[in-house]
């Protein structure tokens, strides 16, 4: 007679790959901060005992409640201009107000995507409808805002060198 299965794997010991302990006191980071917002936290932020920790976080630049970036409270006036420290290029990434009060260039489009919408602009032109609803050339089925946003991407960097962007 046959062995039941259960029993057989209940008796098979178990081939466990021994890895290394990883040392809990031992704290690396698994980002990288610029170095000229590290220089300017180690000079001038200081932790306030009497302070609250809202406040105290305010001065650190950074929030108490990660949730709280899509509804700003109005005690952290800070979220949409963000700190001088920050360069442009992350503000515009946080979604904070820029030095220049401008938003952040659009990216130029990849060489797949450049091809595709190309062949879109040249049947269609700007009537983004038809654009809609060709699903030969729009496999992906691109909304109209989203054919908007790509057709004026690729209207800005037309004339541009896509290996000078890429550098």
């Amino acid at each position: 007679m046959g062995r039941s299965r259960r029993k057989y794997k209940q008796s098979r010991t178990k081939v466990r790959v021994g890895l290394p302990k990883k040392n809990p006191r031992l704290f690396k980071p698994s980002f990288s901060v610029p170095p000229k917002l590290l220089q300017s936290l180690a000079d001038e932020p200081q932790w306030d005992d009497k302070g609250t920790v809202n406040h105290n976080y305010h001065s650190f630049g950074v929030l108490s409640d990660p949730n709280s970036i899509s509804h700003p409270s109005p005690a952290s006036e800070s979220i949409d201009s963000g700190s001088d420290l920050e360069e442009d290029d992350l503000k515009s990434a946080l979604g904070k107000k820029r030095r220049d009060g401008k938003s952040a260039p659009p990216q130029p489009l990849t060489a797949m995507q450049r091809i595709h919408i190309g062949r879109l602009v040249d049947k269609y032109g700007d009537d983004y409808q038809s654009m809609l609803m060709d699903i030969k050339l729009n496999p992906m089925q691109h909304s109209i805002g989203t054919l908007q946003k790509l057709c004026i991407r690729y209207h800005m960097y037309q004339n541009k060198n896509p290996l000078i962007l890429a550098k």
